[in-house]
């Protein structure tokens, strides 16, 4: 495994990598109207939105040709409002206590105005962008809700205070590479209280049958725990419920890694890929399915669909290479203080990053102890 750092302009960065030569990308741009970087090139300064999303555009054309044909794009955005002091503010990510971490330069109110934008309405930058990169030729698979239960509080007393972000799903082909069963969520509490009520149509039919009433019997009750408990769980929702992350270093647009990890389970294979054509591969999986007639009737499991038990039971290729297998690698253009290498390396993935200044880059090295590693293959390139 290797992390890989690229020190440059995003653009710059990701001209140095060959044409679909990652598996996955997860990042977290710059949020437009933010703040300053002080770095020459910085994306989020941009006078409009417009300007914004259609820079955006151009660097997600280049990830998209770096990003193998059955790869996905996870992308983390905020949004942002109108403010009537003439900066443009993010809900989250504002002025932290004891950080020199002011907003962005003015902006002039009027441009908003004439753009279109009246004083305190909220910008619509995540789906003005998700729009416009599925104009661009992506598929816009997924909208999942990044729920925060520990938001950072807003003196707003007109409007809720702004809990969620956004990460979208994106695709270059309709069909691509998704486990599934790497990201299975447990199963729901209703689920388990479902094994509590008569929830099968014969069973309703029967209201007089002291078997049924009150409920399934312990026993009954308990062989319905059992089988949830070995079967391979739920589909994963779209509503991730996952506190910010807090940091001590001077980086503030970190996210947490447990928003990372779970974009690189599902876009990367636990096995691995081939190293000679970079195709991953799949697991083997014995899909039972079980139907209503093999139940009996006292089964919470016996109604007319029945169920499907799913078990993995090894990996298997894409190709026809016969190569040696490696390592999937996830790439983030706006590296910032390093989480999805950070979580790339313990999930046994290899990870590039490009970051274009020059204090995150130490960040990044400080936080992956770049010095203290096993890995011999990490390396650090600057781009001018």
């Amino acid at each position: 495994m290797s992390i890989r750092i690229i020190q440059a302009d995003v653009m710059a960065g990701l001209a140095a990598l060959e044409d679909q030569s990652v598996q996955c990308v997860v990042t977290s741009p710059p949020y437009w109207g933010l703040r300053d970087y002080g770095v020459e090139g910085q994306i989020g300064l941009e006078k409009t939105p417009e300007e914004y999303v259609q820079r955006m555009v151009e660097v997600f054309r280049e990830v998209k040709r770096v990003l193998r044909d059955d790869g996905t794009l996870w992308l983390n955005i905020g949004d942002c409002y109108c403010n009537s002091n003439g900066f443009v503010r993010a809900s989250e990510e504002y002025q932290r206590k004891g950080r020199n971490d002011a907003p962005a330069n003015d902006r002039n109110l009027n441009e908003l105005h004439n753009a279109g934008f009246k004083t305190k309405d909220l910008i619509g930058i995540p789906w003005r962008l998700a729009f416009a990169l599925q104009a661009d030729g992506w598929y816009l698979r997924s909208d999942i809700i990044w729920s925060k239960p520990n938001p950072m509080p807003e003196s707003v007393t007109d409007r809720p205070t702004k809990s969620h972000e956004y990460v979208f799903l994106l695709t270059k082909k309709a069909k691509y590479f998704y486990d599934v069963d790497a990201v299975r969520e447990d199963h729901s509490e209703a689920t388990f209280k479902r094994a509590k009520s008569v929830n099968n149509a014969d069973a309703r039919k029967d209201k007089g049958s002291a078997q049924w009433q009150g409920g399934l019997t312990p026993e009954q009750q308990n062989r319905y725990y059992a089988n949830l408990a070995s079967s391979s769980g739920r589909n994963r929702r779209t509503v991730w419920e996952i506190a910010t992350q807090p940091t001590t270093e001077a980086h503030f647009a970190t996210f947490p890694e447990a928003l990372v990890e779970p974009c690189i389970k599902a876009g990367t294979s636990e096995r691995g890929c081939c190293s000679g054509c970079g195709a991953p591969w799949v697991r083997v999986v014995n899909a039972q399915r079980i139907l209503r007639d093999e139940l009996p009737k006292d089964d919470p499991r016996h109604r007319p669909s029945g169920y499907t038990k799913r078990e993995t039971t090894g990996w298997q290729p894409t190709c026809t290479c016969s190569a040696e297998v490696i390592p999937c690698t996830v790439l983030d253009p706006f590296g910032g203080s390093g989480t999805v290498a950070k979580v790339a390396r313990r999930l046994h993935r290899d990870a590039i990053l490009i970051e274009i200044n020059p204090a995150y880059v130490e960040i990044m090295k400080k936080c992956l102890r770049l010095n203290e590693q096993l890995f011999e293959d990490n390396q650090i390139e600057v781009i001018a």
